[in-house]
């Protein structure tokens, strides 16, 4: 299950990364990491009643 969900949080990131990529502090280093960045827009899609992004959850869930 830690494989799938590790897997399911990398891809998303992947996804927004296309979309938008991670910002850069000045110190040279990203503001979150890749982990965290993908996780946070994991959970934001499945707990946010009122989802203000537009996301196809079925497409969402199969991770294609």
């Amino acid at each position: 299950m830690v494989t799938i969900a590790f897997i399911w949080c990398y891809k998303t990131v992947i996804y927004l990364h296309a979309i938008k990529a991670i910002p850069i502090k000045n110190h040279g280093r990203k503001a979150k990491g890749i982990f965290k960045y993908g996780l946070s827009f994991v959970a934001n899609v499945l707990l946010n009643a009122k989802n203000l992004i537009p996301v196809d959850i079925f497409d969402f869930l199969s991770c294609t």
